[in-house]
């Protein structure tokens, strides 16, 4: 279900931006930015946004803040950059101060350069928490894949990190 596309926005975003997306058959999605800047001591998203994408539709543009909680995720927190909000395929339409009930206890991506799990500040994690993403920036196209699956009601993640045996 492809998005469509908005008027596009040039801002700054903060954390607690709730934005609007709109689906093919013109309801919206909303999420929330959770952290922005770099992302652990090497850098790997140097103006990186952690976003989380939540499973409540509307017919129009304007959320419910309230029902905008992580029991309520559509898929795992993804890494993304200012460019889907110029693209107007994002729109922030509200702010709300970031409170510790709106963020997930524990973040965990699937690293594939260790083949392994790490959280938001590249933080090596000794086991798989879900909902578990990929550790990278989301390309619009990959975005969009897991949003359809995620909106088709099969199950979106992180790969699995390979298990290792020694012989």
């Amino acid at each position: 279900m492809p998005l469509q596309r908005m008027k596009g926005q040039r801002r700054k975003h903060e954390i607690g931006d709730v934005f609007a997306l709109q689906v093919a058959d013109s309801s919206y999605r909303f999420g929330r930015i959770v952290k922005m800047g770099e992302s652990g001591p090497r850098g790997r998203f140097p103006g990186g946004i952690l976003a989380y994408i939540y499973d409540v539709a509307a017919d129009e543009p304007h959320p419910d803040l309230a029902s905008l909680t992580v029991d309520r995720l559509l898929m795992p927190p993804f890494f993304t950059m200012n460019w889907v909000w110029q693209k107007g395929y994002f729109r922030t339409v509200a702010h709300e101060e970031l409170k510790p009930s709106h963020v997930l206890e524990q973040h965990c991506f699937y690293d594939g350069s260790t083949e392994g799990y790490v959280d938001e500040n590249d933080d090596i994690l000794p086991d798989r928490v879900e909902p578990c993403g990929w550790f990278a920036l989301t390309n619009f196209e990959h975005f969009q894949h897991e949003l359809d699956e995620a909106l088709a009601g099969r199950p979106v993640s992180g790969a699995q990190a390979r298990r290792r045996t020694t012989e």
